[in-house]
């Protein structure tokens, strides 16, 4: 018999440049859903995404490297309250087009090459060069 192990993970929308006005109506929206939003800057590229998200077992990487996309990563949110923040931030003005869900398999990954990766995926989904 196999057991199912979950961890509950602490409901987090990391904000990478997302700018100050936003990221507190961000904050407001994930309050509403018991969780918080941890906002850096354009400095965390060389950081993998489990070190900004406060993961055990991730150290900072030393690494200096510059993003220029503004994006989000959810973690510990269900398909229900996504859908729920989603259409809070479309309401509120908080919309961000590059957004990610922290998985088992992009959590080592760094800030830099989750951008690059979100920003081929934006516009291979809109047909454009322009992210919005």
């Amino acid at each position: 018999m196999k057991s199912i192990i979950k961890t509950k993970f602490e409901k987090m929308l990391l904000a990478v440049n997302v700018s100050d006005e936003k990221t507190a109506k961000l904050m407001d929206i994930m309050r509403a859903y018991g969780g918080e939003v941890k906002a850096v800057g354009a400095d965390c590229g060389g950081q993998q995404l489990g070190y900004l998200l406060g993961f055990t077992g991730f150290k900072e990487s030393g690494k200096v490297q510059s993003v220029t996309q503004e994006f989000i990563v959810f973690s510990g949110i269900d398909g229900g309250e996504l859908n729920g923040i989603l259409r809070q931030m479309r309401e509120n003005g908080a919309s961000v087009a590059l957004k990610a869900i922290c998985t088992a398999h992009n959590q080592r990954w760094t800030a830099s090459q989750l951008a690059k990766e979100l920003e081929q995926e934006h516009k291979a989904m809109t047909r454009s060069d322009k992210v919005e």
